[in-house]
């Protein structure tokens, strides 16, 4: 499955999302991309989408913004993008969904996210990955892949492997 000419779509739908995670999936398949140690170096979202070619491997850190239904796959948000939860943000606990970034202007929120897709080799893995070992929205994540990019500018990244740190706020 592909999801890169779908992406501003599914940005969209999770703009404004209201489901949170899914019970804690267990699969080999996807245990196999979970790294035991974080990469040393990374960029962000915004610099990934920036300098990033087809076809090139990138190590990219950001959090996980919403998770794409039935399929192994989640939205990456930059760092910078502060969620409605984050300390010191005026929604701050009253957001019942801040992962869906309610209080960033939508545009901004579509120039800072790119697609994390996790494949086989018959193609994208048709299993949840939210509740993977914990992966849960606002996670922060470092996820080496190849980069692929459309016109656009969208970037998904086929995942090779990941890392990530549970959100402090749970």
């Amino acid at each position: 499955m592909r999801i890169l000419p779908f992406l501003p779509f599914v940005l969209l739908a999770a703009a404004c999302s209201d489901s949170g995670s899914s019970a804690s999936p267990s699969s080999a398949r996807l245990d196999g991309f979970v790294s035991a140690k974080a990469e040393a170096a990374s960029v962000t979202v915004l610099d990934a989408r920036r300098d990033a070619r087809a076809g090139a491997e990138l190590v990219v850190r950001g959090r996980v913004q919403d998770f794409v239904s039935g399929a192994a796959a989640f939205v990456l948000i930059d760092e910078s993008l502060r969620a409605c939860s984050d300390e010191g943000d005026p929604m701050d606990d009253s957001c019942t969904t801040p992962w869906d970034y309610c209080c960033v202007e939508p545009s901004k929120i579509a120039a800072a996210c790119a697609m994390v897709e996790f494949r086989d080799e018959q193609g994208g893995i048709r299993e949840p990955i939210a509740g993977l070992r914990g992966l849960d929205h606002l996670d922060t994540v470092i996820v080496r892949g190849v980069a692929e990019v459309d016109p656009a500018g969208n970037l998904v990244l086929a995942a090779r492997s990941f890392s990530f740190t549970p959100n402090k706020k749970r």
